[in-house]
């Protein structure tokens, strides 16, 4: 029931890019656009939803909740710190692959716009530590690079299917 608010604000606004710069576009990028989209809900379910409202300062301790030391987690052998890890290695790889299938992009592009992702993910994690004593959300730096690294391997597996695709044509020819 707590994720209606979220799941209707992202339903209005697939509507409204729809009415303002999608009816005019191909059928196949509506598809890949929709799956772009489709897949991004999905990542905001598993990061941020549900959204709140934002109250500043209600939790002083949140600076608790930010970690800046990169790999901190497999430092101090956290349980679990691999797997996250891993874990969020595959959650962007989807990323790097759609949105390079949705627009041609270069390398250096798909990293920017993937560290720019995660870096919103995390920001809005720690935004939510800080207005709640009950967050369990975290903003780790980790995560960034993690992420990262998954938006390069889509990116690379893009490449790899535009390259497979191409020998396919010409053997078929």
């Amino acid at each position: 029931m707590k994720y209606i608010f979220s799941f209707t604000i992202l339903i209005l606004v697939y509507i409204l890019i729809y009415y303002k710069s999608l009816k005019s576009k191909s059928r196949e990028y509506k598809i890949k656009f929709s799956l772009f989209y489709f897949y991004i809900v999905i990542v905001l379910f598993a990061t941020i939803m549900p959204f709140r409202i934002i109250h500043p300062g209600q939790n002083e301790l949140f600076y608790r909740r930010l970690n800046l030391v990169p790999f901190r987690d497999i430092y101090n052998s956290y349980r679990g710190a691999i797997k996250d890890m891993i874990l969020n290695v595959l959650m962007f790889i989807p990323f790097g692959f759609l949105i390079s299938l949705l627009k041609e992009k270069t390398l250096l592009k798909t990293i920017v716009i993937s560290f720019l992702f995660s870096l919103f993910i995390e920001t809005t994690q720690l935004l939510y530590a800080w207005t709640s004593i009950t967050s369990i959300r975290t903003c780790d730096i980790t995560d960034i690079i993690t992420n990262t690294t998954g938006g390069i391997i889509g990116f690379l597996l893009y490449k790899l299917v535009c390259i497979l695709i191409k020998k396919v044509k010409v053997i078929i020819l």
